[in-house]
């Protein structure tokens, strides 16, 4: 699976997951999606289910997320923030290659002087660090083909503390506003390194060969930048180190290069006791040359395939017809089930302080299939009168959760909400369908019909019904859900 479309499958399952009541995804939205996502790929539930293979089970799941999350974006915009999170901007990788360009330019002229010690820092030590580094991953992938290091195990631990501090804020603040999609968020973020961490490795992997690349060839540039306007001199100085010892040395660092660069070097150790310091030395064009060879032999050119490996990795873990473990059980889950909260196709209706004329009610019939994406059949319950407000909890739990896949509470716009009221029965509703095993679904339905009949006629009829409806839809949210606001009589939706 695609990078992109796992980002968007984790974020529509952490949603799904926390968003049982089918506030943030209703389930009809929910339902539809799948049907068109199935329907894309010529497929039925039942060959979409647990038996599917993983190719359609892949191409499903990122389709059905894609075509959710478009329209939770626009509602919910902090979402295309935190996805947008959890890629890393192409400018930090700019500017981690201009950093680790710049240090080996500094590294260049990190003593000051004209000499360049042939076995010193810093070409001597950038090269024996990128020979531990290439041990240390040699080792690394050794302990992946036995099977004793997970691919991206040490990666998680400081993974996790990365997203923290990058998602940390906005869960916190989206917590204040929508609880559900705080938690949401937050599980996105948990699910992101576990499942996407496969993925940050790699990037994490190529970033850093780049950047050793890039570090050599500043310090390349550097050399021969400053070769051009100052004269150099190149030699070695050694308290242990005799001139044969150094000949050894000198042979094994560039004798792979010196045979085809056309740079000879020092054929008897009297040559390269010449070179020594105090006294000794000679000119360093050659020098620079065989260094820069060098660099590039053992550290550019190595980085790059690796760099270029791990892109070809990213390439095969996003392969569009894999389906990481992880989603397995999640895919036949939404795709088997057709997307609903519960298979049952009942619709439990409960009006509160509020007696729907039997248009309305007809109303709803007519409405619902349309809003759920379903065609269900409904039970209509008992009035909740105002002031049994105290009932609520107790009649969703004995009765409509029991038998209801989504309960609606059905209200009336001419009523002003009242949280020691309305909000008790909401809340009430919402907290009896997550208790609920399977959990249920649950929509606030506002009628407008009411409302509509009292002001018909008069003038400031629109600006009242729009200044009703922001009153009503502010309220509910307050409580994790959103308002369908319906002239139920006429069946016109505001």
């Amino acid at each position: 699976m695609r990078e992109r479309h796992l980002r968007s499958v984790l974020m529509v399952k952490a949603i799904e997951e926390v968003d049982r009541a089918g506030s943030i995804l209703p389930p009809g939205d929910r339902a539809q999606a799948t049907r068109e996502a199935m329907r894309a790929l010529g497929v039925t539930s039942d060959d979409a289910g647990s038996g599917a293979s993983e190719a359609v089970q892949a191409r499903a799941l990122a389709d059905r997320a894609e075509r959710l999350l478009a329209p939770l974006v626009e509602r919910h915009a902090i979402v295309g923030e935190v996805l947008g999170r959890t890629r890393t901007p192409a400018w930090i990788l700019a500017l981690l290659l201009l950093l680790a360009f710049a240090s080996g330019i500094a590294l260049s002229a990190l003593d000051g002087s004209r000499r360049i010690n042939i076995l010193a820092f810093p070409f001597l030590g950038l090269i024996t660090w990128n020979l531990v580094a290439y041990v240390v991953l040699v080792v690394a992938w050794l302990r992946r083909r036995r099977g004793a290091e997970p691919v991206s195990a040490p990666a998680r631990p400081w993974l996790g503390r990365a997203f923290a501090r990058r998602i940390g804020p906005l869960v916190k603040r989206t917590a204040r506003v929508h609880s559900l999609l705080g938690q949401a968020i937050g599980r996105y973020a948990e699910e992101w390194v576990e499942v996407g961490a496969p993925f940050i490795g790699q990037h994490a992997r190529r970033w850093l060969h780049l950047a050793a690349a890039a570090v050599a060839l500043g310090l390349i540039a550097g050399l021969y930048l400053r070769g051009m306007v100052l004269r150099y001199e190149a030699g070695w100085e050694s308290t242990f180190l005799g001139p044969a010892a150094v000949k050894t040395i000198l042979g094994v660092l560039f004798g792979p290069v010196a045979g085809w660069s056309g740079v000879e070097l020092p054929r008897t150790a009297e040559a390269v006791a010449a070179l020594r310091w105090p006294g000794g030395g000679g000119d360093a064009a050659p020098w620079i040359h065989l260094i820069a060879l060098s660099l590039a032999a053992y550290i550019v050119v190595p980085r790059l395939l690796l760099a270029g490996l791990a892109t070809a990795t990213l390439g095969y873990l996003g392969r569009p017809r894999a389906l990481p473990d992880a989603l397995r059980p999640y895919a036949a889950g939404v795709l088997g089930s057709g997307g609903h909260v519960r298979p049952g196709g009942v619709t439990s209706v409960t009006p509160y302080a509020y007696e729907p004329s039997d248009a309305s009610l007809a109303g709803l019939e007519r409405w619902l299939p349309s809003a759920t994406g379903t065609a269900a059949r409904v039970d209509r319950r008992t009035t909740l009168r105002y002031g049994e407000e105290d009932m609520a909890g107790s009649a969703f739990d004995s009765g409509a959760h029991r038998v209801a896949d989504l309960h609606v509470v059905l209200m009336s716009l001419a009523a002003t909400p009242e949280a020691e009221n309305h909000g008790v029965v909401i809340a009430a509703a919402r907290d009896s369908a997550r208790r609920a095993r399977p959990p249920a679904a649950v929509r606030v339905v506002v009628d407008e019909s009411p409302y509509v009949e009292r002001f018909a006629g008069d003038a400031s009829l629109a600006s009242r019904l729009e200044e009703r409806r922001r009153l009503w839809r502010d309220f509910v949210a307050g409580y994790g859900l959103e308002a369908d606001l319906v002239e139920l009589a006429g069946a016109r939706r505001g």
